[in-house]
C-alpha cells in the first residue's frame, strides 16, 4: 500500500502553502511601498535643488518597473508557489544589489543583511541556507570588486566585519526560522488534536442514536472498533498512528447506516425474511452515503461501504473479490464477525470465545483474506483481553455510563 499523506501533514502543507502565499505578496508591496516612497523623496530634493540625495534615479525606476513586471506575471500566470518564492527572492537579491549601486548610501552593504532575515521567514531551512549563501557571496564579490565610496578604500578589515556581521544576522535569522517550525507544528497539532476530537464526539453521537434502536447491540461498534486497531497493529501497512486512528473511526461507524432500519427488523428474534434481509443490507450503502457527506469522515467511506464484501466474490453491495476489497473493510469484516460470534443477539446466542476464533480461520480464503491469519493469530491475546474487559458485568456497566 502506497504511503497515505496523514491529515496532519496535510494540514501542514496547507498552512505552509497558504503562509508562503500571503508572505510573497507582502514582501513585493513592501518592496513597491519601498522603492515608490525613494523614488519621490529623492524626486523632491532634486526639484528643490536640496543636497540630501546622491541617489541614482534611473536604478530605482528601473527597479520599480521590474516589480511590476513581477506583479503583472504573477497575475496572468498561474505559477506554482514554491516558484513564486524563488522569484520573490531573486528580485530582493536583485534590489539589494540595485540599492548598493543606485542608492547613493556610503553604508549600502548593510541592504545585503536583510536576505537571510527574509529568506528565514518563510520557515524552510533549505531556502533560508541557500539564498543566505547567495547574499554573502554577494556582498563579499562586490564588497571587493565594486567599492561605492571613492574617498574610502575599503580593506580586508572592513570586509571581514562585514561578513563577520552577515554571519550574526544569519545565524539569528536561523533561529527564527526554528521559531516559525515551532509554532507550525504547534498549530497544526492543536487544530487536529481539536478536529480528531470533534469527529470522535460525532462518530459516539451517531453511535448512540444508532444502537438505542437495538439493545442487544450496545457496545458492538465500539469492540469492533477495538477489535480492528488489535489486527491493524499486526500489520505494516498500519504502523503510523494516523493510520490506525482512521481505522478505529472506520469501526465505530461500519454500521452507521442501520440508523435508517427500523427498530421492528433489527430486534426481530426470528428468521429474516428475503425482503427483509435486503433491507438490512442497505446499512453499507445509506452508511457510506452519511460518512461521504461529512467533512473529515469521508475517508471512511471505503470500511463502512464495504466491511461485508466476501473474498470470494459473495458479498455485498458489490460482490468485491479480494485484493479488489480495501484492507480496511477487510480487517472490519473479521473483527465484525468476531464480535457477532461472541455476542448475545436476540437472534442467536454467544458462543465461545475459542469457537468463535474457529470459525474466523475456517472461513479464511471465502469468506475472510486469507493474508490476514498471522495477524489474526497474533492479535488472539488482545481479542481475548479486549473480549474479557467488555463481558465483565461491572466494566460494561462503567463503559455504558462513560460513553453516555
Amino acid at each position: 500500500m502506497d504511503k497515505i499523506v496523514t491529515k496532519k501533514q496535510q494540514l501542514l502543507q496547507k498552512l505552509i502553502t497558504d503562509y508562503d502565499k500571503n508572505l510573497n505578496n507582502q514582501i513585493l508591496l513592501v518592496c513597491l511601498i519601498y522603492i515608490g516612497l525613494s523614488i519621490s523623496w529623492n524626486l523632491i530634493f532634486k526639484w528643490f535643488n536640496v543636497p540630501f540625495s546622491r541617489a541614482h534615479i534611473v536604478v530605482l525606476i528601473l527597479c520599480f518597473v521590474v516589480q511590476l513586471a513581477v506583479f503583472w506575471v504573477f497575475h496572468i500566470v498561474n505559477i506554482p508557489q514554491k516558484i513564486r518564492t524563488h522569484i520573490v527572492l531573486l528580485f530582493v537579491i536583485f534590489v539589494t544589489i540595485s540599492l548598493y549601486f543606485g542608492s547613493g548610501y556610503s553604508e549600502s552593504w548593510s541592504y545585503f543583511l536583510l536576505i537571510p532575515i527574509i529568506s528565514s521567514l518563510y520557515g524552510k531551512r533549505a531556502l533560508s541556507i541557500y539564498y543566505s549563501i547567495i547574499g554573502l557571496l554577494s556582498l563579499s564579490i562586490i564588497s571587493i570588486v565594486y567599492p561605492i565610496n571613492p574617498q574610502y578604500v575599503t580593506d580586508g578589515i572592513d570586509i571581514s566585519n562585514r561578513i563577520l556581521l552577515y554571519l550574526i544576522i544569519a545565524t539569528f535569522s536561523y533561529l527564527l526560522l526554528s521559531k516559525l517550525n515551532m509554532l507550525y507544528n504547534k498549530q497544526v497539532n492543536t487544530v487536529v488534536t481539536s478536529l480528531e476530537t470533534t469527529l470522535e464526539q460525532v462518530a459516539k453521537s451517531f453511535i448512540i442514536a444508532m444502537e438505542a434502536k437495538d439493545h442487544y447491540t450496545f457496545g458492538h461498534s465500539e469492540r469492533v472498533s477495538q477489535y480492528a486497531v488489535a489486527l491493524g497493529k499486526q500489520l505494516p501497512e498500519y504502523h503510523d498512528e494516523q493510520q490506525l486512528k482512521h481505522l478505529r473511526l472506520s469501526g465505530l461507524l461500519h454500521d452507521i447506516g442501520k440508523i435508517n432500519i427500523s427498530e421492528d427488523i433489527l430486534t426481530k428474534s426470528t428468521k429474516l425474511t428475503d425482503t427483509e434481509y435486503d433491507i438490512i443490507k442497505t446499512h453499507t450503502t445509506f452508511g457510506a452515503q452519511m460518512i461521504e457527506k461529512i467533512e473529515g469522515l469521508e475517508e471512511l467511506k471505503s470500511g463502512v461501504l464495504y466491511h461485508h464484501e466476501r473474498w470470494d466474490g459473495k458479498g455485498y453491495p458489490s460482490e468485491l473479490k479480494a485484493s479488489e476489497i480495501p484492507l480496511d473493510a477487510r480487517i472490519l469484516a473479521l473483527a465484525d464477525s468476531f464480535d457477532a460470534m461472541t455476542s448475545t443477539r436476540s437472534y442467536q446466542n454467544e458462543q465461545f470465545i475459542e469457537e468463535a476464533f474457529q470459525e474466523l480461520e475456517k472461513g479464511l480464503g471465502t469468506q475472510f483474506d486469507p493474508n490476514l491469519s498471522e495477524a489474526l493469530s497474533a492479535a488472539k491475546p488482545e481479542f481475548s483481553k479486549i473480549y474479557s474487559e467488555y463481558h465483565n458485568p461491572l466494566n460494561e456497566f462503567e463503559k455504558l455510563t462513560d460513553f453516555l
